[in-house]
């Protein structure tokens, strides 16, 4: 009988991501973009990665994204862009108008034959979001670029048959231009449905954990690299992973006794840099959120955090978070903030060096909010009086009136998820 550990890690983990070709079928939208020709020249939807967080919105949409029912889209922001991958592929949004600038769509059949994003029923919304990658930032060539992982049907190899495998996408983030797509080909024989669960990028290449039998169970994971012509670097089943940090994967290794390890994994090659193993008994989840570290949970009530490249933990049980806060990392941040309304607010540098806390409680020092989202070191919070931000690296309140309460947010604009798609909010 496997250990408890193995649903607790699909759990997280759901909740929680050869060859090339430069053409391909046209797609929809904008159609010279997605068959991989140029866009127009004056379009640049790039924006300025220097730019300051914002601390407030318009209250009011100024577009819908036709994105589906609500919940928890497979959706990034870039710059003046969002991108959605969804079950045939990939769609960029214009932030300033709401339309779609292009979709690329997949070279090969896709697994899951559901309608368009915005006609999806709940079932199938939540389906297609659990085994389709949020796109995410890279750089290729020294091009600011977009990657998304999508499930497909792989053709025909001689007489072979059509096999279960993935397809990665990459697409310039300022025009959404076709860069390359590269097929994966999951070494053996997949049992069932495939899906893309994670994608973590950095340092030329990019990790995915991949899923099988139509679930959340954590197949394994590869890498590719993000050259212009790129390439399978390794591939590993049985390493399921929840985070990264530079050239460090942190994970679960699925043991030949039908047990699970805590492990680092270098993403360079795929070998293993430390294993920990998982006390019996013990249901523990790994949260990895963009920094050194992660959040590491048990049965008990306090939290500890664990440094990804060398598995050590950076504060004692006591001192660190408890088991209910929430860690949250902003996009291009130097906090990670832990906290929840019961137990308060405590966060931590890239060193796990504790930069400020503060208690529990309605008093004007005190903390009773729940973190909605994060941008840089500026945190959105929600609390009783509504929303406000906090600057992570001082605990002070540097806003009380934020507009509205987002879900994403970068500079120029803030997403809100709702029944009837996205709406987009632009900064003040």
């Amino acid at each position: 009988m496997r250990s408890p550990v193995r649903e607790v890690v699909i759990a997280l983990a759901a909740v929680a991501l050869l060859a090339s070709c430069t053409g391909g079928p046209a797609g929809e939208g904008d159609g010279p973009a997605a068959s991989g020709s140029p866009t127009r020249k004056a379009l640049d939807l790039s924006g300025d990665p220097r730019a300051a967080a914002p601390l407030a919105f318009d209250s009011k949409a100024a577009h819908v994204l036709p994105t589906g029912p609500k919940g928890f889209p497979p959706i990034n922001l870039h710059g003046r862009a969002a991108w959605l991958t969804h079950a045939s592929g990939v769609t960029m949004y214009n932030l300033a108008t709401g339309k779609a600038v292009t979709t690329i769509k997949t070279q090969n059949t896709p697994t899951y034959d559901v309608p368009a994003p915005r006609d999806l029923s709940k079932k199938q919304a939540e389906m297609v979001r659990s085994r389709v990658s949020f796109p995410v930032s890279v750089q290729i060539g020294g091009v600011p670029a977009v990657v998304a992982v999508v499930p497909v049907q792989l053709a025909k190899n001689g007489k072979g048959s059509a096999q279960a495998g993935l397809e990665v996408i990459a697409a310039r983030a300022d025009n959404g231009k076709l860069i390359w797509r590269l097929p994966v080909d999951i070494y053996g024989d997949p049992e069932g449905k495939l899906g893309a669960q994670l994608v973590e990028p950095g340092d030329g290449l990019v990790t995915v954990t991949w899923t099988e039998n139509d679930s959340t169970f954590m197949g394994g994971t590869f890498a590719f690299s993000l050259d212009d012509e790129p390439r399978m670097l390794w591939q590993r089943a049985g390493f399921g992973m929840v985070g990264r940090s530079g050239d460090a994967l942190l994970g679960f290794r699925y043991e030949p006794d039908e047990e699970f390890s805590l492990a680092g994994v270098a993403a360079s090659n795929g070998r293993d840099l430390w294993a920990k193993e998982v006390p019996a008994g013990a249901t523990w989840g790994v949260k990895g959120n963009g920094t050194p570290l992660a959040k590491l949970v048990d049965a008990g009530e306090q939290a500890q955090l664990i440094e990804i490249a060398t598995g050590d933990f950076v504060l004692s049980r006591r001192a660190g978070p408890t088991s209910r806060m929430n860690c949250e990392h902003g996009e291009g941040g130097t906090v990670l903030l832990c906290a929840s309304k019961q137990d308060g607010a405590l966060a931590v540098d890239k060193t796990g060096k504790i930069l400020w806390r503060r208690a529990a409680g309605d008093g004007p020092g005190d903390w009773n909010a729940t973190v909605e989202a994060e941008f840089k070191d500026l945190f959105y919070a929600k609390g009783k009086d509504g929303a406000f931000v906090v600057d992570g690296r001082t605990g002070r309140t540097v806003s009380a009136d934020v507009g509205i309460v987002p879900d994403r947010v970068n500079a120029y604009a803030a997403l809100v998820y709702t029944d009837n798609g996205i709406e987009v909010h632009f900064a003040k």
